[in-house]
């Protein structure tokens, strides 16, 4: 079905009956949809639980936001859906961005949810490393070099065109294949660390994450679970950032277990 939520027409899915579970996506405007990243694992839950799906706005079907949104903007409309939805308090299943989402509410109404599971998370800012701070100042001085070129009457065209080229050659995938409309939200999200909030999160929470996983590697996960006061972590071996997914019964049993163990009947 489809729902306007504070002006954006989003596409949302309701399976199952039973204690309320939120499922949140992760970042892909041109990629993300419910059938292919959600249903499995919500066909895995209904037997036992209402699943909620819904699109974040600019992916899927869903509209586009009207500005550029951080974190908070992304948590705030997601309230509003919950709002709209009825779910007072649900358990909240988060996958990548939608981990940074999940965090957000957690930690700043801490009353609207009951627990999380969160897989693949991301939210925390990566290592610094000697290569990445040689690969920003190269581009810094690369794109100093070309803006100066840019006053030269007979190059101002190609020194554009140099300046695109430039930032493709520097931008991560994840941007690239983000819709111009959102670059300036994934830009704004990817700087935001959310680490200061973890500490706040007082909720029983389960981390599930890929050994391999190279999108918000296996350090993000150790690092939650040693800094939320009531985080468990589990490591597929061998599996990457879609873990969640690739092994979809195995993850749903262990959301299952987790969810008995913490709110028993």
């Amino acid at each position: 079905m489809n729902l306007e939520v504070d002006g954006i027409l989003t596409h949302i899915q309701r399976v199952g009956e039973g204690r309320p579970v939120l499922l949140l996506h992760g970042w892909g405007p041109s990629s993300v949809t419910l059938d292919r990243h959600l249903m499995p694992l919500a066909r895995q839950l209904q037997g036992q639980y209402e699943v909620t799906m819904l699109e974040f706005p600019g992916h899927g079907v869903s509209g586009l936001p009207r500005d550029t949104w951080g974190v908070a903007e992304f948590a705030a409309w997601t309230l509003k859906a919950m709002d709209l939805l009825a779910l007072k308090q649900p358990v909240i299943v988060a996958h990548s961005f939608g981990g940074r989402v999940a965090l957000h509410l957690a930690a700043n109404h801490p009353d609207r949810v009951s627990s999380l599971v969160l897989t693949g998370c991301a939210g925390l800012r990566p290592k610094k490393t000697l290569k990445g701070w040689v690969r920003t100042r190269i581009f810094q001085a690369g794109r100093l070099i070309i803006q100066a070129l840019g006053w030269i009457p007979a190059l101002k065209y190609k020194a554009e065109d140099w300046l695109a080229s430039l930032r493709v050659a520097f931008s991560s995938r994840d941007y690239l294949a983000t819709p111009e409309a959102l670059r300036g939200s994934f830009s704004q999200i990817v700087r935001q660390d959310l680490r200061p909030l973890l500490p706040d999160i007082k909720h029983q929470t389960l981390l599930v994450w890929g050994e391999m996983d190279s999108a918000t590697p296996l350090w993000m996960g150790q690092a939650m679970a040693r800094e939320m006061p009531h985080a468990c972590l589990l490591v597929y071996e061998g599996d990457d950032h879609f873990a969640y997914h690739n092994q979809v019964a195995r993850f749903a049993y262990a959301v299952d277990a987790f969810l008995q163990e913490v709110h028993p009947a």
